[in-house]
């Protein structure tokens, strides 16, 4: 998963920072360490999740933690749609340091001669802020989803796997859940008059279940293929 630290507007040759990024209330101290690190590079610079986690001796699940908070923040942008390798194979998304919007706070502290009124715009830059974290993060879902919808062999119940969907993601990332339906698509013991409905593979956690166990009836499904293909061969003839 590539991690690019994009050019910024207060770029130079040594390192800058805004301070109110580093006094962002909404971040965690690991998120702000993290955003810190990455600014400290130039602009074009990649490295992977793996490779970042590896180098600050945290686990992959907690480099997801510290990316998504710093996603719905606003510092770190997602690509649309998943890389693919040479072979054509689905790898991982891009993340791209970006900057957020975000009123730079006020230092000065109000004295009882000078009353001030901030607080209320403040509490109203708060709700605001929330309120494009959450559309920003019901927008991720839905691409995440209809992702998976495209991906999974069999399209039934398109209601109920999306709130399947929305579900699952509290017990596993997207990128598990994508990795799982490809593989299961992909499976030569798939059968695809019982391939499991997609609202029915989420609930098991099927993403986890690894390769399916040969089954006698799909010789007879291929067989069957077979002589479809060549009855329809038969009749171009």
């Amino acid at each position: 998963m590539p991690i690019i630290r994009h050019a910024h507007s207060f770029d130079d040759h040594f390192t800058r920072i805004p301070n109110h990024w580093v006094r962002d209330k909404r971040l965690s101290l690991s998120a702000i360490g993290l955003i810190t690190q990455l600014m400290s590079h130039s602009p074009g610079w990649v490295i992977s999740q793996e490779s970042l986690a590896q180098a600050n001796n945290i686990g992959r699940d907690a480099m997801r933690t510290i990316l998504k908070e710093l996603m719905d923040s606003g510092y770190l942008i997602r690509s649309g749609k998943r890389a693919r390798n040479a072979a054509g194979h689905l790898t991982s998304y891009t993340y791209t340091t970006a900057e957020p919007t975000l009123a730079e706070p006020t230092l000065a502290e109000p004295t009882l001669a000078e009353p001030t009124l901030d607080e209320p715009t403040h509490k109203k830059n708060i709700l605001k802020e929330e309120q494009v974290k959450e559309e920003n993060h019901k927008e991720t879902v839905r691409s995440d989803f209809q992702e998976f919808w495209d991906s999974y062999p069999r399209k039934l119940d398109k209601g109920k796997a999306k709130r399947a969907f929305e579900s699952a993601l509290n017990r596993a990332s997207n990128e598990e859940i994508l990795n799982g339906v490809i593989s299961y698509r992909a499976d030569p013991n798939r059968i695809e008059e019982y391939t499991k409905y997609p609202a029915t593979w989420l609930n098991a956690d099927a993403w986890a279940n690894g390769s399916l166990p040969y089954d006698p009836r799909i010789d007879k499904q291929r067989t069957q293929a077979e002589q479809d293909n060549l009855k329809k061969e038969w009749g171009n003839k």
